[in-house]
């Protein structure tokens, strides 16, 4: 599933880039007479006359992104149409202007109103309710030190979010939503993660999804190679070992499982065959491990286990003598 979302992620990163790159699809210097940057009311507009730019537009270069209903030069984050003809190619004179609504991304300018052309991996302020949707010219009201985090751009700049694949690495990068007041999304993950009722192990430190055997705040956890955090038995080899319904850590010790019992050694290894605790002898079923009761035989010997699993010994049972290694003497 990852390796699909990644050609298709790949394949749409390719389609996006090539609409930001064509010239002819952004207004450029080529419409540019008579158009100027002018400042009202702290904050700043691109017009010509009366009219002012409300959408994309490319000045000496650079590309600008101008509110599409105040026409305010917007800075840091921001959720906005991608590039596209229909929107952008400057106004007409009727006032006419979207031919269609084109799809919303993330994106960032600079302080002066410049999208950073970011591809790949970048440190920003993390993107919340003081960092999103600002005007230039606009107050800040915040902490003198803004949180940063990691965040990945894609070929057409807009910001990435879900699973990414690079570098031979799969990273988490948080999904996210631009309503209300909680923006966060796309910062880099650590640490354990639940993506569709899955849960997944990010390194700490880098946040590369990890795999195998894992041991974290004391526990034993398995990653699927595909990192999905495995749950229930798991065979390693031959042997099983029992990894906890809901949690995933791995049991050690008695487990009842499925109505019957198991006995799971420090190493988490399923134990089978004859098993002494303390002074009192069990017996686990040589193929599936579930502790035996009642009548049962061993090479040709029988045996008898009480319902709590252990062995009678110089003992009768059922009117049958068993002796003190357990076996029933004829």
């Amino acid at each position: 599933m990852k390796f699909l979302k990644k050609m298709l992620q790949a394949a749409l990163a390719v389609f996006f880039f090539s609409l930001l790159a064509t010239s002819t699809v952004l207004a450029d210097d080529a419409d540019s007479e008579g158009w100027q940057f002018v400042q009202e009311n702290g904050r700043t507009y691109y017009k010509k006359g009366e009219i002012k730019e409300t959408a994309w537009r490319v000045i000496d270069g650079k590309y600008y992104y101008f509110d599409h209903v105040s026409g305010e030069m917007v800075v840091g984050w921001q959720y906005i149409p991608m590039p596209d003809k229909g929107s952008t190619i400057g106004p007409y004179p009727n006032g006419i202007r979207l031919e269609y609504m084109p799809m919303s991304r993330w994106y960032y300018f600079n302080q002066d109103g410049v999208l950073q052309e970011f591809v790949g991996w970048q440190q920003l302020e993390v993107r919340d309710s003081l960092t999103v949707g600002k005007k230039h010219g606009e107050g800040f009201e915040g902490p003198e030190v803004l949180k940063l985090a990691n965040y990945y751009f894609n070929e057409d700049h807009s910001l990435k979010t879900g699973w990414l694949y690079d570098q031979s690495n799969w990273y988490y990068l948080a999904k996210t939503g631009h309503l209300g007041k909680d923006y966060l999304g796309g910062e880099r993950r650590t640490g354990w993660i639940n993506d569709d009722s899955t849960w997944y192990y990010l390194d700490p430190t880098t946040g590369i999804m990890q795999t195998g055997w894992k041991y974290l705040s004391n526990k034993w956890y398995y990653l699927r190679s595909s990192g999905a955090m495995a749950t229930g038995w798991y065979q390693e080899g031959s042997t099983w070992y029992y990894l906890d319904a809901q949690n995933g850590d791995m049991k050690t010790g008695w487990a009842y499982v499925g109505n019957k019992w198991y006995y799971l050694r420090s190493s988490g290894a399923m134990a089978t065959g004859w098993y002494q605790d303390g002074s009192t002898w069990y017996y686990l079923h040589a193929s599936n491990g579930d502790m035996k009761t009642g009548w049962f035989q061993v090479n040709g010997k029988w045996y008898y286990a009480y319902s709590s699993g252990a062995l009678a010994v110089s003992t009768r049972v059922d009117g049958y003598y068993v002796n003190y290694n357990g076996e029933w003497v004829q």
